[in-house]
């Protein structure tokens, strides 16, 4: 491992074989020393964390970027820091704050939460307004909602796509495979299902797949 810097703690640590040499060979691979993963990943599970004053001094010097405005490269910074203390009130990293305020502010950034949620959903909808399926389908993809001549495949849709076999089989060849399973004969009901014509399963398939529109005017 790498040496400790001057004022650093340091801690023997024993590690199960199989472990260490995973951590090995992980950080060969990433250009690091063991050490720095490992103090990488544990500062991750074990945050420092804030005093509620430092969090609102940090906050009191950035509040000058609200009269700028948006235009001020500073807004997105204070934006990321009021965002960072909240949830750290209500997650208990900043420290020193009582519990009836903790809870209220819980309360108040869940309502926030959820109404840029809801905000969120509308300018979607908004966004995607008389957009055609396959419109919304490219646009997902590229970015933009670009219209082709040929038309993708359709994916499969299961709500659409579920066949029942009184969809696909003929009357009289349903009827009599319903018959043959209510004896539990399962070899003549194959022989059924056998019989029916594969072009004539075909036709009604394809008839299924088309709009319901198209079938009804059929």
């Amino acid at each position: 491992m790498a040496k400790a810097a001057r004022g650093d703690a340091q801690y023997m640590l024993r590690l199960p074989g199989g472990l260490r040499d995973r951590i090995k060979a992980y950080s060969e691979r990433m250009g690091t020393s063991m050490n720095s993963e490992i103090v990488r990943v544990l500062e991750i599970e074990f945050p420092e964390q804030w005093p509620v004053e430092d969090k609102l001094t940090e906050l009191g010097e950035l509040l000058s970027v609200l009269s700028a405005g948006k235009e001020d490269p500073r807004f997105a910074e204070f934006s990321a820091k009021l965002e960072e203390t909240i949830t750290g009130i209500v997650s208990g990293r900043v420290t020193d704050v009582d519990p009836e305020t903790r809870g209220a502010i819980a309360s108040m950034w869940e309502d926030y939460k959820m109404r840029e949620s809801e905000s969120a959903m509308d300018s979607a909808e908004d966004h995607y307004w008389g957009r055609t399926d396959e419109e919304i389908a490219a646009y997902e993809i590229t970015g933009n909602f670009e219209k082709y001549e040929r038309p993708l495949p359709r994916p499969l849709d299961p709500l659409r796509d579920d066949l029942h076999l009184m969809d696909i089989l003929p009357p009289a060849a349903l009827a009599e495979l319903a018959d043959r399973l209510s004896k539990l004969d399962v070899e003549g009901a194959a022989d059924v299902l056998k019989a029916v014509p594969k072009n004539e399963i075909s036709r009604r398939v394809e008839f299924h797949k088309l709009p319901l529109i198209a079938r009804r005017s059929g």
